[in-house]
C-alpha cells in the first residue's frame, strides 16, 4: 500500500485536567497539508481514531481550500476500538451527500460545495463528544491509494438475539425461550380473539363525518381544514407508520462475523430469508451502484428471531401479530418505502390487513449525467423517456387499487440535503454535458435579448449566449442580479424535477393522489414549486411540527407527514433518535403531543411515524442505527409507546374536529440529540 503519511504519532484530544461532557463543542486537531503531499482523487485520505464512550462516536474531516468555504465530510463509528477513517478525495467534489459505508463505520454525511482536491491546503479532523464520553485518540494521518484494512475484536458485540451485549434496559429479552413464550402467546391470542372496534369505517375514516363518496382517496377542505376522504367518501386522516410491512432490517454482515454470537451462516436453508446482498436492495442501488459490495452479505436479526421460534411458518406468524397489533393500536395507514427488499411480500401484508397504503415509489428517473449529486439533466429527452418508464413500472401495477391512499415520487432528494446551493449555478459551471444547458440558453435569450445586456447586468463579459452550453469557469465573479435571476432559474429546474415524472405518472393512474417528493426537511426553496401536487410532503424531524406545517398556509394545500419519530434514552443500541427524550415514559408523552398537535393545524391530513423496527446493531445498508422503532430486533412493542399510539387513536378524530384539544405537556427532552 503506497501511503504518504502526514502525522504517524499518539495524539490525545482531551488535554490533561479538561473536562469534556456530551453535547459539547467538538474536540478538534488541525493538519497543514504537506507540500509534496499526493492528492489525486482515486486516493483515500485515512487516519486512525479512538473513541471511549458508550454512544456511536461522531468524527469528521473539514477540507478546507485555499480561498471559500471547508467542506466536511462525517463518520458514525464504532466507539472502544481503534478505527481507520477514511474517505475518497473524488468525494469532495460533493457529487452526493451519503458516502459509501466501510467496516466499522455507520451513516455518513458530506456537508460543502463542489471542492476541487487539488486546492485544499489544510484538514480539520474532529471528534463530537457523545454519551459517557471518556477519551478520544488520533493515531496516524496519512493518504493512501488503498483503504485501510479493518480488524474487528474478537469477543462479540451482539447476542443471538440481535441485542447489545454487556448493557442492561427495561425491555430487553434474556433468552429465546423467553422471546419464544411472548411471540407464540401472542400469535395464539392474534388468531383466537378479535381485534378493538373503534366504530370507523372499513378504511379507517370517521362516520360521523361525510363528503362526497368516489372510490378512490381524495382530499376536500371544509371551510375550517384540509381532510384525506376515503373511498366511502369520510373523512379520513392518515395516522401510519413507515415500513409497516417489513420484518426488521438487514445489517452489514461480510466482514463484521465476530460481533455476532453464533449467527446463523447465509447457506442455512432455515434461515435463507435472513440474509440479503446489497444489489438486491433498490436504494442502496440508487446511490452506489450494484458492483459496489455486491457479494457481501447483511443479516437480519429480527427476521432470524422470528424463524428461531415459528419455523417454515414465521411469515404468517409475523404478519398475524403485525395486523392485529396495527388493527389494536387505530394504526390506519402503512407506508411502503423505498428499499423495498424483493422478498418483504408487500401485496401479502396488504391483503391480510386490509390497510390503506402510501408508497414511495421506487427508482426515481436519473440521467447519464447529473446537475448537482442526484439532480438529474431535467430537459434532456432521457430525463422525459425514463419519466415515462418509471412511472409505468412503479406506479402502473397499483393504479387500480382503492387502498392506496397516493404515491410519493421521491424520498428525501440528495440536492436538497446541501440547501445553500444553488442548482442553476451548478447547471451553468458543471463540468459535464448537460442538454438542460440549452434551455436555460433560451431563457436567458428570452430575458435579456442580447448579450450585452446580460453583461451589464451580471457584471460579466460573455461575448456571447452560446458560452452557457459550455460549462462557465467557477473562478468568474457574478453581480448580485445575476444570482437572484439564478434562484429564479432555479425554480424553473426544480418544478421540472417534479413536474416530469408526476405528468408521466398521471398518464398511467388517474385515481390516486400524488404526494409529492417527501423532502427530508421543508424548505423555503421548495414551498413555491409544491403547489402543483395534490398533497405536500415533507419530513420533520422536530419537537413539534406546526413550524413547518405553518410554511404550507400560503399554498392552501394539505400536507402529510412523511417521517417523524422520538427515541428513549433506555435502550440497547448505540444511538436512541434523531429526537430523543430521557425515557421511553417521556417518548411516549412526546408522541402523543406531536401527533395531535399536528393533527390539530388545518393543513395536516397525516402523519407517519418512522418506523415500524428498530434498526440493527451494525447499521442498514447505509449505516443507520437507530432505536427508533415501535418493537425492538426481538418482535417486542415497547410498552409506553405502544400505549400512546393507541391512546391518541382514541381521540383522534375529535382532536380533528376541535371537539377535544390536542395532548399538551412537558417533556423531558434528551440534551442534546445524540
Amino acid at each position: 500500500m503506497n501511503t504518504c503519511v502526514w502525522f504517524d504519532g499518539l495524539h490525545s484530544f482531551v488535554k490533561p485536567g479538561m473536562q469534556v461532557k456530551h453535547g459539547d463543542e467538538p474536540l478538534v486537531i488541525s493538519f497543514d497539508r504537506p507540500a509534496d503531499s499526493m492528492w489525486d482523487e482515486e486516493k483515500y485520505f485515512c487516519f486512525d481514531v479512538k473513541v471511549d464512550q458508550y454512544s456511536d462516536a461522531k468524527v469528521f474531516a473539514a477540507f478546507y481550500p485555499a480561498v471559500g468555504e471547508p467542506l466536511k465530510i462525517q463518520y458514525e463509528l464504532l466507539p472502544n476500538m481503534w478505527q481507520a477513517f477514511r474517505v475518497q478525495l473524488d468525494e469532495l467534489w460533493s457529487r452526493r451527500y451519503f458516502l459509501p459505508v466501510f467496516p466499522g463505520a455507520y451513516k455518513s454525511g458530506c456537508t460543502g460545495h463542489p471542492t476541487d482536491p487539488q486546492t485544499i491546503v489544510r484538514v480539520v479532523i474532529g471528534v463530537i463528544p457523545g454519551k459517557d464520553f471518556k477519551n478520544a485518540q488520533l493515531g496516524k494521518v496519512y493518504v493512501s491509494d488503498e483503504q485501510p484494512e479493518f480488524h474487528p475484536p474478537m469477543e462479540p458485540m451482539i447476542d443471538e438475539m440481535g441485542q447489545l451485549i454487556g448493557f442492561e434496559w427495561p425491555t430487553k429479552t434474556h433468552s429465546v425461550e423467553e422471546m419464544a413464550e411472548r411471540l407464540k402467546a401472542e400469535y395464539k391470542a392474534a388468531l383466537e380473539t378479535e381485534a378493538r372496534n373503534r366504530g370507523l369505517s372499513s378504511y379507517g375514516g370517521y362516520l360521523c363525518k361525510k363528503f362526497d363518496a368516489t372510490g378512490w382517496f381524495h382530499t376536500h377542505h371544509d371551510g375550517k381544514r384540509w381532510w384525506l376522504v376515503d373511498p366511502e367518501g369520510y373523512a379520513f386522516f392518515s395516522h401510519g407508520v413507515c415500513y409497516g410491512t417489513r420484518m426488521g432490517e438487514f445489517g452489514w454482515y461480510t466482514g463484521m462475523e465476530s460481533f455476532y454470537t453464533n449467527p446463523p451462516k447465509p447457506d442455512d436453508p432455515l434461515y435463507k430469508g435472513a440474509f440479503t446482498q446489497p444489489k438486491y436492495i433498490a436504494e442502496y442501488v440508487k446511490r452506489h451502484g450494484e458492483t459496489e459490495h455486491s457479494n457481501d452479505w447483511m443479516f437480519n436479526p429480527a427476521r432470524a428471531n422470528m424463524m428461531r421460534v415459528f419455523g417454515e411458518e414465521w411469515w404468517d406468524a409475523w404478519r398475524t401479530i403485525t395486523t392485529r397489533r396495527f388493527k389494536d393500536w387505530g394504526l390506519n395507514t402503512t407506508g411502503i418505502g423505498i428499499v423495498n427488499f424483493i422478498d418483504e411480500r408487500m401485496e401479502d401484508f396488504l391483503s391480510m390487513s386490509k390497510l390503506p397504503y402510501v408508497v414511495t415509489l421506487k427508482r426515481f428517473p436519473v440521467t447519464s449525467n447529473f446537475i448537482f449529486r442526484d439532480f438529474p439533466d431535467v430537459f434532456s429527452e432521457e430525463y422525459e423517456a425514463n419519466s415515462a418508464t418509471f412511472a409505468n413500472n412503479e406506479l402502473k401495477p397499483m393504479a387500480n387499487d382503492p387502498c392506496l391512499i397516493g404515491y410519493f415520487l421521491h424520498n428525501e432528494p440528495e440536492w436538497l440535503f446541501q440547501s445553500d446551493c444553488n442548482i442553476a449555478y451548478e447547471l451553468m459551471v458543471k463540468n459535464e454535458k448537460l442538454e438542460s444547458r440549452k434551455h436555460m440558453m433560451q431563457w436567458l435569450m428570452d430575458r435579456y435579448q442580447t448579450i450585452e445586456s446580460l453583461n451589464a447586468a451580471w457584471g460579466t463579459s460573455f461575448e456571447n449566449f452560446e458560452v452557457f452550453l459550455a460549462p462557465v469557469s467557477r473562478s468568474v465573479q457574478l453581480s448580485e442580479e445575476a444570482w437572484a435571476v439564478l434562484r429564479e432559474y432555479e425554480q424553473i429546474l426544480v418544478v421540472a424535477f417534479a413536474q416530469i415524472p408526476m405528468n408521466a405518472c398521471r398518464k398511467v393512474d388517474e385515481h390516486h393522489l400524488c404526494l409529492g417528493l417527501r423532502y427530508s426537511s421543508m424548505q423555503e426553496k421548495v414551498v413555491e414549486v409544491s403547489k402543483i401536487f395534490d398533497v405536500l410532503s415533507f419530513n420533520c424531524y422536530q419537537r413539534s411540527a406546526i413550524p413547518k406545517l405553518d410554511m404550507a398556509l400560503p399554498l392552501n394545500k394539505p400536507a402529510i407527514i412523511g417521517e417523524w419519530h422520538f427515541g428513549g434514552q433506555e435502550i440497547g443500541l448505540l444511538r436512541t433518535a434523531l429526537i430523543s427524550c430521557t425515557t421511553q415514559e417521556e417518548r411516549a408523552k412526546a408522541y402523543k403531543a406531536y401527533l395531535q398537535e399536528a393533527a390539530a393545524h388545518p393543513m395536516c391530513v397525516g402523519a407517519h411515524y418512522f418506523e415500524y423496527n428498530d434498526q440493527t446493531l451494525m447499521g442498514r445498508f447505509d449505516g443507520e442505527h437507530m432505536a427508533h422503532g415501535i418493537i425492538d430486533c426481538t418482535n417486542k412493542p415497547y410498552p409506553p409507546l405502544a400505549k400512546a399510539i393507541s391512546e391518541t387513536s382514541d381521540v383522534l378524530y375529535d382532536v380533528l374536529t376541535g371537539e377535544k384539544k390536542a395532548f399538551s405537556a412537558e417533556i423531558e427532552w434528551l440534551e442534546p440529540k445524540w
